[in-house]
């Protein structure tokens, strides 16, 4: 059963900025971060990181902002081996299910979550 939707729009000029440690651990989880690092194009860097920022509000959307003490690094989203995003780790009930799609442009970046009760 649907419990929650949520979508998110970034503007990656807005964040290119955070493509230092300060701030990509503020968002990223360890996880996320060794993976980006093994980026080689800055432009690629940012992507990611805006698409995973993006996907991180919409999953606080989905969730009505779900439970309070939750932040951006709790989340792991990671792609399968045929690049679908998917929700790796999380500190909700696991009762929860969540279908991400995350898609960016070379200005933008936006993801769509539905949050699934099962």
């Amino acid at each position: 059963m649907i419990y929650g939707i949520g979508t998110d729009l970034v503007d990656l000029d807005r964040i290119r900025h955070w493509l230092d440690y300060k701030h990509i651990s503020r968002v990223l989880s360890e996880e996320e971060i060794n993976y980006l690092q093994s980026m080689t194009s800055s432009e690629r860097q940012l992507t990611f990181l805006g698409g995973r920022f993006a996907a991180k509000e919409a999953i606080f959307k989905s969730m009505s902002h779900g439970e309070g003490n939750v932040n951006f690094k709790d989340l792991s989203i990671m792609n399968d081996q045929y690049g679908k995003p998917y929700l790796k780790a999380h500190p909700f009930d696991q009762n929860f299910k969540f279908q991400i799609s995350i898609s960016h442009t070379e200005k933008q970046a936006i993801a769509f979550v539905i949050c699934e009760r099962l």
